[in-house]
This record gives C-alpha cells, structure tokens and sequence, in this order.
C-alpha cells in the first residue's frame, strides 16, 4: 500500500548528513520527478524499506494447512487455457 503524499500529519523529523556529490544527484533526480527533495527521499526510502520488509515476510500454517498446500502443489488441476489467459492478463498483487 503506498503512502498518499500530503502535508498533513508530518510527526517526526530525520536529519541526515551527506556529501555534495550525493546531494547534487538526488536533487536532480528529484527535479526530474517534479518533487522536493525531501518528498524523493522520503518515497524513495519508504519504497526501498518496503520492499526489503516485503522479502522478509514469512507465512505461518497449521500443518494441516501445509499438507493440503503440498497436496495442490503436488496434483495441479489440469490445463485450462481460458484461466491461465485470464490469470496472465489480469492484473496482479505483486504488481501493485
């Protein structure tokens, strides 16, 4: 879920030192996406952090739940072009 960028509600404050090199790139960087600086580095962190946390998630299951997981895994339906069609043109929770 991405964050809405607004004005309201800004609670807290991070500072941070870096070198002009650094600062001279993310700032065109941030022109070239009609943003301040601080809103790219802020969506651009969150994003990063996002995704990193994403990677770390783990899914927890009875072993009931895993046995019937391992089941499908293991005896797939049969073939059904018009689903798979469906499945590859629909949009996707990972695309989000």
């Amino acid at each position: 879920m991405q964050p809405t960028q607004t004005t309201d509600h800004k609670e807290t404050r991070i500072s941070m030192r870096i070198d002009p090199e650094r600062k001279e790139v993310i700032s065109r960087a941030a022109r070239m996406r009609h943003t301040t600086i601080s809103s790219f580095m802020i969506e651009n962190a969150y994003n990063a952090a996002s995704e990193l946390l994403a990677d770390q998630t783990q899914i927890t299951m009875s072993e009931k739940e895993i046995e019937h997981f391992f089941k499908i895994l293991d005896n797939p339906p049969p073939s059904n072009v018009q689903a798979m069609r469906k499945l590859l043109s629909e949009p996707s929770i990972l695309d989000e």
